[in-house]
């Protein structure tokens, strides 16, 4: 067993944007472990027992021993990676492989991609996709669209915001008025349409300086008094149809309605819906990122400050309604 003293690691030079290349930079356990102790302890490693800084670093089993209090601490405890009995190799490809779909990748085909069974692909997809949800973001500006849209197929009987067992989906796109296209998004699963949920989900989502535009829902309507410059439009009125006044988040919900239908063929729950929403948000506001390696490393980062949530967690309660 080979000890020696923690020492700052080289800096880094950039990750490949190729299969091939990336399988070939991490080949072998050291490699990954080496990257790993970089995002982990980006400032040097930092006892949880007594604040150390100083520690012997064991290569072989993985982790620190604090110099001072002698505490050994695993590089994977606390973090996306902890428990895991598969090398670290196989979970960088499926990181990979994840940030790398432009589509998004399903259980399944992750399972055939890597070499693990549909289960663990399933578990280790959903511990992405909250590592996802859980970074720290900055909020939308400029003009932003706000909208809802409730997702789970046709019911019978029911129509417009009165759906009982759909889920009420709530979206923000920013509208750049000197660039062609959309800005960033952002997502989130409500429990209904009501002013509490949207107001909740503006102010968490978009900064007090953005101009917003929404439908004339009486949901929307106190946002003039929380400070935002409000313009709602009203779609009846107008003689217009929704995606003519509100063409950003239609399309955005077109889209998610896409991924939900097709990649994943319908099969998400309430419980989970939210982590697919986050994987979205994740891809759209990266889509025109040239670098696969740069996204490799944005989820890394999210990877190591994530909690550890198992596979128990994520099966232990069964989502309530749709599908």
């Amino acid at each position: 067993m080979s000890i020696r003293g923690d020492r700052s690691l080289p800096r880094d030079d950039g990750i490949p944007s190729g299969l091939l290349l990336f399988r070939m930079r991490f080949a072998t356990r050291r490699n990954c472990l080496a990257m790993l102790r970089r995002w982990r302890y980006p400032e040097g490693f930092r006892c949880p027992r007594c604040g150390g800084h100083r520690a012997w670093w064991i290569e072989s089993r993985g982790l620190h021993q604090c110099r001072r209090c002698r505490r050994q601490t695993s590089l994977t405890a606390g973090t996306m990676f902890h428990g895991t009995r598969k090398p670290l190799s196989t979970w960088f490809l499926a990181m990979f492989l994840f940030v790398s779909s432009k589509r998004a990748i399903s259980a399944t085909e992750l399972a055939t991609q890597v070499g693990i069974t549909i289960p663990t692909a399933w578990t280790w997809l959903h511990k992405m996709r909250v590592a996802m949800e859980d970074r720290q973001r900055s909020l939308l500006e400029g003009l932003v669209e706000v909208d809802e849209t409730y997702v789970g197929g046709v019911e019978e009987g029911h129509g417009g915001r009165s759906l009982r067992k759909k889920a009420c989906v709530a979206g923000a796109v920013e509208m750049p008025e000197k660039v062609q296209g959309l800005g960033r998004v952002r997502l989130a699963h409500l429990e209904n349409a009501g002013a509490t949920e949207l107001e909740d989900f503006v102010t968490s989502q978009i900064s007090p300086r953005a101009a917003i535009r929404t439908d004339a829902w009486r949901g929307y309507r106190r946002l003039g008094e929380l400070g935002f410059r409000h313009v709602a439009v009203n779609v009846k009125r107008s003689g217009l149809k929704a995606h003519h006044l509100l063409p950003g988040t239609h399309r955005v919900f077109s889209l998610v309605d896409r991924l939900l239908l097709g990649t994943y063929q319908g099969a998400v729950s309430r419980r989970h819906l939210q982590k697919y929403l986050s994987e979205y948000e994740f891809r759209f506001n990266r889509r025109r990122s040239r670098s696969r390696g740069l996204l490799f490393q944005r989820l890394l980062s999210a990877a190591v400050l994530d909690r550890a949530i198992t596979y128990p967690e994520l099966t232990r309660e069964k989502g309530k309604g749709w599908p």
